[in-house]
């Protein structure tokens, strides 16, 4: 069994649509439409022992949706912190506080 992370929007049927960041299981590391994403840059293995988030969404993403987000707009940034609805609305999935605060501690440095 092998992890998949998606790094673009793929749909894979009529009503199911996987976000970037989702990380999703192939029974088969062999298997030719999993193969065919990492060789278009849609996606990427997930290493042994590569951490996981329980959302899926990589940190570095986060920031880089912060980064996108005006300080000075009250609908991106309240009480110091970027808004969830903010950040979700850049990433195109929701953002929990614990995510949204681990990766904004990071920024902070």
């Amino acid at each position: 069994m092998a992890k998949l992370r998606l790094l673009v929007t793929v749909k894979v049927a009529k009503e199911t649509t996987l976000r970037p960041g989702a990380v999703i299981e192939v029974k088969d590391p062999e298997d030719e439409q999993a193969a065919s994403l990492v060789a278009r840059g849609f996606a990427r293995w997930v290493k042994a022992g590569e951490e996981i988030e329980e959302d899926g969404l990589p940190l570095d993403r986060i920031i880089a949706a912060i980064g996108q987000l005006d300080p000075a707009n009250a609908k991106h940034f309240k009480a110091g912190k970027p808004e969830l609805k903010a950040l979700g609305d850049v990433l195109g999935v929701e953002v929990t506080a614990d995510r949204r605060d681990k990766a904004w501690a990071a920024l902070q440095g």
